[in-house]
């Protein structure tokens, strides 16, 4: 009897992280679970963790580093659920995550369920801002399209980014389009695979409930990001843009340029960002006259890491 949920996670030196997860999966109620750990050639001691503590447990291991989109596709692949689910190693789960998905799926007839969450700190005690979308403005019952997903992920300050919701995939509806993650994708990955559902017609809901608990260090959920993983981004919206061709309403290619500006610039910043990191002050100062787009995002940082070491917050 095929099981209702897989729940994939990628794992990457997670060896610490790893039982907490694998807790949250184990303690779903209402619904059935296959776990499945695919480890992303990691150097620690991942392998023995599983082998000694979870033998019960889907253990997947890759020869060579793929990052999180070949993790991910390899437990595609082995998954046998109805529906597959995500889970970051170092993220957890309610109890009744998954059953509240999978209620929401059946109930609107989705081909993919994005999650709210809630916001904690490394030892998994809720944050003070709480839900990250407000379920009082989310209904499951009304299914967003490819404008909606990407008018939410326009790389601007202070937008709640529908990127950023950890998805619950019909397995059938993957297999039959040949949907997998874009192993180009080091970041962002889970944006890239839900617009191709849609892109392919699938049907997407979002779930009001914040019961997904997205660890996140410092209380903040931004992180530096390579130079190349943004460019990556952009090759992947390009090509984005070129499979839709006419397809693409003019309100959802203006949406896309206005995103393909927001990642040039996100890239240009990181670039400047990642040669003050390495005390290259010359490449630097030459980058920060070249990309003008750059600039004030630039300042921001750096007014904000100061801000950090002297212990206030930034202006």
């Amino acid at each position: 009897m095929t099981l209702p949920v897989s729940i994939m996670i990628a794992a990457y030196n997670a060896q610490e992280d790893l039982p907490t997860a694998i807790a949250s999966a184990r303690a779903q109620t209402g619904v059935a679970v296959e776990i499945i750990v695919v480890d992303d050639a990691s150097p620690d001691d991942t392998a023995d963790l599983m082998a000694r503590d979870y033998p019960d447990v889907t253990y997947i291991r890759l020869a060579q580093n793929a990052g999180p989109s070949g993790a991910r596709n390899a437990a595609i692949e082995a998954a046998t659920g109805g529906w597959i689910a995500v889970l970051d190693a170092d993220d957890g789960m309610a109890p009744d995550r998954l059953a509240t998905l999978l209620a929401h799926a059946e109930a609107a007839g989705a081909d993919a369920v994005l999650g709210n969450f809630r916001r904690v700190d490394a030892a998994g005690a809720p944050l003070e801002d709480g839900a990250f979308l407000d379920p009082g403005t989310v209904d499951p019952a009304r299914p967003i399209t490819l404008e909606d997903y990407v008018a939410s992920n326009l790389m601007q300050e202070g937008e709640r980014s529908l990127g950023y919701l950890k998805p619950m995939f019909r397995r059938d509806f993957l297999l039959e389009h040949g949907i997998r993650y874009d192993l180009s994708l080091r970041n962002s990955e889970d944006f890239h695979i839900v617009a191709r559902i849609l892109e392919d017609g699938g049907r997407v809901v979002i779930a009001p409930e914040p019961d997904y608990l997205y660890r996140v260090a410092g209380g903040s959920i931004s992180s530096v990001i390579p130079p190349s993983y943004v460019s990556a981004l952009l090759k992947a919206d390009a090509a984005l843009e070129t499979r839709l061709g006419e397809r693409a309403s003019p309100r959802l290619g203006a949406l896309l340029a206005r995103r393909r500006v927001a990642l040039e610039r996100l890239r240009d910043t990181e670039t400047i960002m990642h040669h003050l990191k390495n005390r290259r002050l010359g490449p630097a100062l030459r980058d920060f006259v070249r990309f003008r787009n750059a600039r004030g995002l630039v300042v921001q940082r750096l007014r904000e890491a100061a801000a950090k070491r002297m212990g206030r917050p930034s202006l």
